[in-house]
């Protein structure tokens, strides 16, 4: 999938909203985590001082790249990094943001332990990812699905397992939501190439879903349905 022309990665609306949310000013230095195309970091540098735009994929990192010049932007740092192992210093960020990367972490505490030890006191800390509805059914079975559609799917975590990974760091909540998304098929499938024996079995599991959960999840030949949590906190 190319990343850098991804309609989710770069929707303006998502952009747009995480800029109203952080609030970010001309003096701020900013850690975008998994920047993948690179859309973060752009949205990002066009109203702070630096950004740092790490990922663990040379590709990412090359596409990236291209996007950022084609803007003229020049306050953009790209290095190759791992999210669970930072070797950045403490205490450097005023922002610490990552877009659709935390379900790929394999180590999500130790991840997120590393993003907040890198943030200032005081700093913002943004998080929009995929998600899933509360509930033992929806957490287990809709992340099958994910699996299935992306054989390097980690794991969704619903607004109940999120308030749990964020108890084990020092933040104040400003803004949490859990938005509602439908995706067009086969457009959903084909960016990730999932086979057809993949997607006949993501069906199989959302014809099996109870009927609540159904109510959460309605989805034709033509369109499924998913959500997306978004965080903002204050590093106290």
């Amino acid at each position: 999938m190319d990343n850098r022309l991804s309609a989710t990665h770069g929707n303006p609306v998502d952009l747009e909203r995480m800029i109203n949310l952080i609030k970010p000013t001309s003096d701020d230095i900013a850690l975008d985590v998994a920047t993948g195309g690179g859309h973060t970091a752009i949205s990002l540098a066009k109203y702070v001082n630096q950004v740092v735009a790490i990922d663990i994929t040379p590709e990412m990192l090359a596409e990236a790249k291209v996007a950022s010049s084609q803007e003229d932007i020049s306050n953009i740092t790209f290095r190759a990094e791992d999210v669970h192992n930072l070797n950045i210093p403490d205490n450097q960020f005023d922002i610490v943001a990552s877009r659709f990367a935390v379900h790929h972490f394999s180590d999500v505490n130790r991840a997120l332990g590393e993003m907040y030890r890198v943030l200032k006191p005081g700093g913002k800390f943004y998080i929009l990812d995929c998600s899933v509805f509360d509930g033992e059914e929806s957490e287990s079975e809709i992340n099958r699905i994910e699996l299935l559609r992306d054989s390097s799917h980690k794991c969704s975590y619903s607004p109940r397992l999120w308030q749990q990974l964020l108890k084990e760091l020092s933040l104040t909540l400003d803004h949490t939501s859990l938005i509602i998304e439908q995706y067009e098929l086969p457009r959903w499938f084909d960016r990730m190439g999932t086979d057809q024996t993949s997607r006949e079995e993501i069906f199989r599991i959302l014809d099996s879903l109870s009927s609540a959960c159904k109510i959460r999840y309605p989805f034709g030949d033509d369109y499924i349905t998913t959500y997306r949590f978004e965080i903002l906190a204050t590093k106290n």
